[in-house]
């Protein structure tokens, strides 16, 4: 008998789609570092490092884990004591509440504020955070320009802006591979782990929906920064963007040279 493959649901309006996103982080909050552990491979631990790389938050820097859901980035930050305060945004109260246990068993000399905020009107004031670091979040958002302004917002100048999303692989022979993958295996390997299949299955899709690199990178200098960069992970299964917001005045970002 021949199977046909998992159809994605079609393109959610974005009228609609803040609300689909939340629902089904937390529908999966409590699991969802197992299954992104067990669905990639491992490969996360190597592209966090990699990503880490690229923030390098000074001592004393003000760390925004924005998206953060259960705040694997603000964990790895503040367990290296380097920044002077490191927060957490999301909207879905699974993933921070999941984010808040693991946090008290593994980081209690060092607290992490936890926020549940709208990425696209976030609750901080202008000039809050030195840097702000984004795991997988970017391509939920309803509103990505939006979103992308209200992060220049609450950067200081010259803060650091860097991103991990993940889009198409580069070569034929993996996009083949990968697309097999995300829509055939994953959404029922979704469902082993979490309980839950459409999550998974709207991952797959809203990959291919995502703006590529180039696009993504032009409307990040869109909101006003400068020194925009990109860079493919694992043949471009993710890719890291980073950037600095525009100074307009005197203040000198505590950033070392960027990873090249």
């Amino acid at each position: 008998m021949t199977m046909s493959p998992k159809i994605p649901p079609k393109q959610i309006p974005a009228s609609d789609k803040k609300k689909v996103v939340v629902q089904y982080f937390d529908a999966i909050g409590q699991r969802y570092d197992l299954a992104d552990t067990l669905m990639s491979f491992g490969l996360h631990f190597f592209w966090r490092r990699a990503v880490l790389k690229h923030l390098a938050p000074a001592k004393g820097s003000r760390i925004l884990d924005l998206c953060g859901g259960a705040g694997e980035f603000a964990r790895r930050i503040a367990g290296t004591g380097a920044p002077g305060m490191t927060a957490v945004s999301d909207l879905s109260r699974s993933m921070l509440a999941a984010g808040k246990r693991r946090t008290r068993e593994k980081t209690p000399e060092n607290p992490i504020q936890w926020v549940r905020s709208d990425a696209e009107q976030l609750g901080f004031a202008e000039n809050s955070f030195d840097g702000v670091i984004v795991g997988y979040g970017i391509r939920n958002l309803s509103d990505l320009s939006r979103g992308l302004h209200e992060i220049q917002r609450v950067l200081v100048p010259g803060g650091k802006l860097v991103i991990m999303e993940f889009s198409i692989p580069q070569s034929r022979w993996l996009r083949v591979l990968y697309h097999w993958y995300s829509f055939w295996v994953m959404p029922g390997f979704g469902r082993l782990i979490t309980g839950e299949e459409a999550p998974f299955v709207y991952l797959a899709k809203s990959i291919r929906t995502f703006p590529p690199p180039k696009k993504v990178r032009e409307m990040i200098a869109s909101a006003g920064f400068v020194r925009v960069t990109n860079q493919p992970l694992s043949n471009g299964l993710v890719t890291v963007y980073s950037a600095i917001k525009q100074e307009r005045s005197c203040h000198t970002p505590s950033w070392g040279p960027d990873i090249p």
